[in-house]
C-alpha cells in the first residue's frame, strides 16, 4: 500500500468516526420519557451502546494499522550514498525531509573508498535500497560489482555529472613509468574523481542532487531547494575566498600524497608538480622515489607538502626534514565522525582553506601566472607544520 492510498483510508475512517461520534451523540439528545425506561428499551440502548463502541473500537485499529503502513513505505525510501562526502552532502539537502533518509555504506572512517569491499551485511542492505547517490568518476570503484545486488529498478544519482574533470596527472613531473591501472589506462588518461574539495564543484554536486530529489519527491521541493540555496551560499563564500588568494598567491608549487587535492589546487591557483606515490597510487614512495622528490622539491622550488589523513606520514616527515618545506595535512572531507553536525563538510572546506591560507603569504610584488619562480628561497621554514599530523605537536 502506498503512503498516498493509506492517507486517504486513514481520513475516510476518521469521517466514519465522526459521524458514528455524532450519531451517539444524537441518541443521548433524545427527549426520554419520565420515569424508568422500559425494559425492552433499555435492552436496545445497551445493544446499541455496545455495537457503537466496538465499530469506535475497529476503527481507531485499522487507523493505527494504517498509520504504521505509512511509517513502513517512508522509512523505505532509503537514500543509500556510496562515499562519506556525498553523504554529508545529502545529509545536509534533505534536513526535514520526509522521504529520504540518507545511510552511509562504507564506515565513516573508510577515507578514500577505492579499495572499500562491501561486507554481506552491506550486500544485503544494497538488496532493499531503492535510490543511491555516489560520487561517481570511478570513486566507490566497488559499486561495480555491489550494485549487482541491488534491485534491478534501483535509482542511482551520479553527484559528477558535468564537472569539468582534470586527468590524475595533471601540472606533474612524473620521475618513472607511469603505471597502469586495472583496464591499462594510464594516469594521464583517467578522471580525477576527487571533485568534491572544490567549492566550486562541490555545488554542482549539490545541485545535481537536489533536482534528483525534487524529481522524486515533488512533495519535498520547498525543503531542497531552500537546503540548496544555503549549501550554494556557503560554497560562494569559500570560492570566493579562494579567488581572492589565487589573485595574490598564484604559482606556489606543492606536492601531495596522492591526488586529492587537484581541483582545490586549481581553484587556489596552485601547481601540483609531483605525488609522493606514484600517480594513480597510493602506494608507499620508495627510497629511491624519495630521493627523486627530494631534487624536484629543490628544483622546483616546492613549498609545501600535503598528505591526506589516511597517508602514512613518515614519507613527508622525511622529505620536509631534507627539504626544508612544509609538510601539512589537509582534512579530504572522505572520513569523520559518524553522527557530524550538518554544516561538517563546509566546516571541513573552511578549515582546509584556513590553513592554506596561513601557508603562503600574500606576494603582490610580482604578479603573473608563476610567481614562486621570483619568490626568494625558504629561511629556515618549519619541517613540519604545528600540530598537523595526529599526534604530533610539529617538528620532525
Amino acid at each position: 500500500m502506498s503512503p498516498f492510498e493509506s492517507s486517504r483510508i486513514i481520513a475516510k475512517l476518521a469521517k466514519a468516526r465522526l459521524v458514528f461520534a455524532a450519531f451517539g451523540r444524537s441518541e443521548k439528545s433524545v427527549a426520554q420519557p419520565r420515569g424508568r425506561p422500559r425494559p425492552l428499551a433499555r435492552f436496545f440502548l445497551a445493544r446499541l451502546a455496545m455495537v457503537q463502541g466496538r465499530l469506535a473500537a475497529l476503527i481507531w485499529a485499522v487507523s493505527i494499522l494504517a498509520v504504521f503502513d505509512v511509517s513502513a513505505a517512508m522509512a523505505a525510501e532509503r537514500l543509500a550514498c556510496a562515499s562519506y562526502p556525498v553523504w554529508l552532502i545529502a545529509r545536509y539537502l534533505t534536513d526535514g525531509s520526509e522521504r529520504f533518509a540518507p545511510d552511509l555504506i562504507t564506515n565513516p572512517a573508510t577515507g578514500c573508498p577505492h579499495d572499500f569491499a562491501p561486507t554481506p551485511r552491506d550486500l544485503e542492505r544494497l538488496t532493499q535500497t531503492q535510490v543511491l547517490v555516489k560520487n561517481g568518476l570511478d570513486l566507490e570503484t566497488y559499486l561495480d560489482r555491489a550494485l549487482r545486488v541491488a534491485p534491478p529498478d534501483i535509482v542511482v544519482i551520479d553527484a559528477s555529472q558535468g564537472v569539468p574533470t582534470l586527468s590524475l596527472a595533471w601540472g606533474r613531473q612524473e620521475l618513472e613509468n607511469q603505471p597502469r591501472d586495472a583496464q591499462g589506462r594510464l594516469p594521464s588518461s583517467v578522471p580525477n574523481p576527487h571533485i568534491f574539495l572544490s567549492p566550486k564543484f562541490a555545488k554542482i554536486m549539490a545541485a545535481n542532487l537536489a533536482a534528483k530529489l525534487k524529481e522524486l519527491d515533488p512533495m519535498g521541493v520547498d525543503i531542497y531547494d531552500g537546503r540548496l540555496a544555503a549549501f550554494s551560499d556557503d560554497m560562494d563564500a569559500l570560492e570566493a575566498r579562494a579567488a581572492a588568494f589565487k589573485a595574490t598567491r598564484r604559482g606556489y608549487k606543492v606536492i601531495t600524497s596522492h591526488a586529492f587535492m587537484d581541483y582545490l589546487a586549481q581553484d587556489l591557483g596552485l601547481m601540483v608538480v609531483g605525488d609522493l606515490s606514484p600517480s594513480g597510487t597510493e602506494a608507499p614512495p620508495s627510497a629511491a622515489r624519495l630521493g627523486a622528490l627530494s631534487n624536484l622539491v629543490k628544483s622546483e622550488r616546492v613549498t609545501a607538502i600535503f598528505i591526506d589523513p589516511e597517508a602514512d606520514p613518515g614519507p613527508a616527515r622525511t622529505l620536509s626534514s631534507e627539504t626544508g618545506a612544509t609538510a601539512a595535512v589537509i582534512d579530504t572531507a572522505t572520513s569523520g565522525p559518524s553522527n557530524p553536525p550538518l554544516d561538517y563538510f563546509q566546516l571541513v572546506l573552511k578549515e582546509d582553506l584556513a590553513l592554506i591560507e596561513s601557508l603562503f603569504p600574500p606576494n603582490t610584488a610580482a604578479p603573473g601566472p608563476v610567481i614562486q619562480q621570483t619568490l626568494p628561497a625558504p629561511q629556515n621554514p618549519p619541517s613540519l607544520f604545528p600540530g598537523a599530523f595526529p599526534g604530533d605537536g610539529g617538528g620532525s
